[in-house]
């Protein structure tokens, strides 16, 4: 239940939390109509109770969390970001010189270089003065079986700032450069000073409390604040004893919702935590659910295929053993005893065979077959009845007297949807919309000439075309 009301232009919403001092809930309809009866017309603010916090700045990139940030803020899938990482690590072509803008984007450390460090504190000292800058403290919960091969994700040269080079990069690489940047800078900033404030609303015993928070220092935030949805309002001036009188009660009833399902910002934090996979495959993982027609992505959450579903209850049943999140991440620290040389492989292989094949022996002879689904269509090739049958890309239409007969019918191609822009390579041709139909990406959205083979124009996106302009 809250009451709402407005206040020096700024509507406020105090949410009802006690009954004479003690914690208050109110689980039914009649509960809330009660409350609303006892309720007067005049609302006293009884309390007004402030403290101050201090926030730090979040650790700088590695391979999961830049992949979940570039996800939350531009909606970037994780093959994606990646992608353009590897081109700003590769090299981009700058007024005079090519040079590699980040480092290794493939790590799972939060390590910085000293050279880096000691060229941040001096950006930061010119650009925003001795207050703002604190020095890296390596923060964060390190993730399971960190390797720290190489550095966290940072720009490679700190002179290389987003505005000089962003006249050379594609909008997407801007974007990301950008985000790296100013996260790997403002990682060695000063914290920033909070002022968390509470105001307590009485009427008739029932207490009301409305929150917010004021920015006392900015801190790191001066630089990276854009980044954060921090939710809570900064409230206006409030007075012990002030009077409100306009104001209104609303409530509605909630319902226990079902787990959230996961997005790939999710799933890879889940896999981090877990401790399973590396940083190098966490985007292949998530392709590999696409690719495989174990789940699509819908409204930007992952929703299980009837394939997925099927393939995990079934491996549910059959092997058990391995297909759980504790043998997974064991299996992750045996190759890393082996890497290390602390365990021989072949003996970890021979290990592993006796305990698998017997349960690959058992599923062979008690798993229940899936048959193909026939049609009423023949094959136009030998007239055999044509069948539903289910591949590694999803489900397919082909001859049931296959190895004999080889026939596939092919799918029926939608026509491509114009964009209305023309091709600003050959200047002839128009930008259409395709969608990838096979392979690593499938389902994936591109742009392309319509004049494909004469121009082999592509893009990834919109507004890659507008930066070729």
């Amino acid at each position: 239940m809250f009451y709402r009301f407005d206040y020096k232009k700024q509507e406020i919403s105090a949410k009802l939390e006690r009954y004479k001092n003690e914690k208050i809930k109110l689980s039914t309809k009649e509960d809330v109509l009660h409350v609303v009866d006892q309720l007067k017309a005049h609302y006293i603010v009884c309390d007004i109770q402030k403290k101050t916090r201090e926030r730090a700045a979040k650790p700088p990139f590695i391979t999961s969390t830049l992949q979940q940030e570039a996800s939350s803020k531009y909606n970037y899938h994780a093959k994606r970001t990646m992608m353009i990482a590897q081109r700003l690590y590769e090299g981009v072509e700058l007024e005079n010189e090519r040079v590699g803008l980040i480092t290794y984007m493939r790590t799972d450390s939060m390590r910085l270089a000293d050279e880096f460090v000691q060229a941040g504190k001096q950006y930061i000292l010119k650009e925003y003065g001795e207050k703002y800058y604190k020095g890296y403290q390596n923060k964060g919960k390190p993730a399971k079986n960190v390797q720290d091969a190489h550095e966290a994700i940072r720009p490679s040269n700190i002179a290389y700032t987003p505005q000089k080079v962003k006249p050379y990069l594609t909008g997407e690489e801007w974007k990301l450069y950008t985000l790296i940047y100013d996260r790997a800078l403002s990682s060695l900033m000063s914290n920033a000073v909070i002022e968390d404030e509470k105001v307590i609303i009485d009427n008739n015993d029932y207490q009301f409390e409305a929150n917010g928070e004021k920015v006392i220092f900015p801190g790191y935030s001066i630089l990276y604040g854009k980044y954060e949805n921090n939710s809570s309002p900064t409230l206006p001036d409030f007075t012990v004893n002030q009077e409100i009188t306009n104001g209104r009660i609303d409530y509605e009833q909630k319902y226990t919702k079902a787990p959230l399902r996961y997005s790939e910002a999710r799933l890879i934090r889940k896999l981090e935590e877990l401790g399973i996979g590396r940083p190098s495959t966490y985007s292949t993982t998530l392709e590999t659910l696409k690719i495989r027609n174990y789940a699509k992505l819908e409204q930007k959450v992952f929703i299980p295929t009837k394939q997925g579903r099927l393939t995990t209850e079934k491996l549910d049943e059959f092997f058990p053993a391995i297909i759980n999140y504790d043998y997974t991440a064991k299996m992750e620290e045996t190759l890393d005893d082996i890497s290390e040389g602390n365990k021989v492989s072949h003996e970890e292989l021979k290990t592993f065979y006796d305990f698998f094949a017997p349960m690959v022996e058992h599923a062979e002879l008690t798993m229940e077959k899936t048959y193909p689904v026939i049609l009423d269509e023949v094959c136009p090739e030998c007239g055999k009845p044509l069948v539903i049958r289910i591949g590694r890309f999803g489900e397919f239409t082909a001859c049931s007297g296959f190895p004999t007969c080889r026939y596939i019918k092919k799918e029926e191609k939608a026509p491509p949807v114009s964009t209305g822009i023309t091709c600003p390579v050959c200047k002839t041709g128009n930008i259409v919309e395709r969608e990838k139909k096979r392979g690593r990406g499938k389902g994936t959205k591109f742009y392309a000439c319509d004049r494909y083979p004469t121009c082999k124009t592509t893009f990834s996106s919109l507004e890659e075309i507008t930066n070729k302009e």
